[in-house]
């Protein structure tokens, strides 16, 4: 009788050892796989402010960053934060005027002079003159020294992809290397305000053009998630006074261009952040309307935050049950 008990004890005990060895790996050891979060920064000018605003936000929740990916105003944002300056500088920068400075759009009757006059001794010396009222780098350069370390060398802290367009080819290009101000300065060059920018055997313009809220290459930089902020102006009536200046015109027509291909594109993020950025147009760099935008990022976000932690919590659980 003792012997078969004893058999039964050695039988019991090797049911619970191969039961144990069977569990799946994370109960034993294995840490909880976190999905990957990509973000994308839309273009639209001053209204890009609102980046600031929302990855605020991102900060003060612990929502991490994988992934920046960003076109024109949202490609200015995405490097500066890749490059490792602080929110609270950022968003000094941005109200202090220093953007502005690198940035502000002269329509008067001198600058045009002044592109007539470049072109002229470009031609005599024989030098190829792009089209546009603006050929200096001076975003270029405001970029790269906010972004440089003490040894002059330029490090991204995220993975940083930005947009653009080659005038050449007709495709949108992504840069993923090289100077990452010279991105910036191409990826934001608005066409026939700003002169396109020779890299390589490319001329690049703004990214808006064609990809204006880059989720999909978010989603190829290896993004399990994909949040997109929106800044594009809603579709709304305008009054014909609006257009008795140049740049009246060109802002409607821009607003108009970035909304036509945006609605498509969204539908494949995971979350759209859309701010209220009404009554903030693209070229509004004054003070009293960026930081109305910033305070409309952040105040979008904040509603958005229980439906990213959700996400967050939904895709965690899908990634580990496929890991047993």
């Amino acid at each position: 009788m003792n012997r078969h008990h004893n058999y039964l004890l050695i039988f019991c005990l090797l049911i619970s050892i191969i039961t144990f060895l069977s569990l799946p790996v994370h109960a034993k050891n294995n840490p909880v796989v976190r999905p990957k979060i990509g973000i994308a920064l839309g273009g639209g000018g001053a209204r890009g402010a609102a980046h600031i605003g929302v990855l605020k936000v991102f900060e003060r929740e612990n929502i991490p960053v994988d992934y920046l990916v960003g076109t024109s105003a949202g490609a200015l944002i995405a490097s500066l934060y890749a490059g490792g300056v602080g929110l609270d500088e950022l968003e000094y920068q941005v109200l202090s005027g220093a953007i502005e400075k690198v940035y502000k759009i002269d329509f008067s009757l001198f600058r045009a002079a002044f592109v007539y006059m470049n072109r002229t001794c470009r031609t005599i010396l024989r030098r190829p003159f792009y089209a546009g009222l603006y050929n200096d780098r001076r975003l270029q350069h405001f970029v790269d020294n906010l972004i440089s370390k003490d040894d002059g060398k330029i490090k991204i802290f995220i993975p940083l992809h930005i947009i653009a367009l080659d005038l050449i080819s007709g495709l949108p290009v992504v840069i993923k290397s090289g100077d990452v101000g010279l991105a910036v300065q191409a990826s934001a060059a608005i066409p026939s305000l700003h002169q396109p920018i020779p890299i390589n055997d490319q001329l690049l313009i703004d990214g808006g053009v064609v990809q204006n809220i880059p989720v999909e290459e978010a989603r190829k930089m290896g993004a399990d998630i994909v949040i997109a902020i929106d800044v594009d102006a809603k579709p709304e009536e305008a009054k014909s006074e609006n257009f008795r200046s140049f740049e009246g015109v060109i802002t409607r027509v821009i607003n108009l261009g970035l909304l036509a291909q945006s609605e498509l594109v969204l539908e494949k993020a995971d979350i759209v952040i859309s701010p209220d950025l009404n009554g903030v147009g693209i070229l509004d760099l004054d003070t009293q309307s960026l930081i109305k935008a910033i305070k409309a990022g952040e105040d979008e976000a904040i509603k958005m935050i229980p439906k990213i932690k959700k996400k967050i919590e939904q895709k965690t659980s899908t990634l580990n049950i496929a890991e047993y």
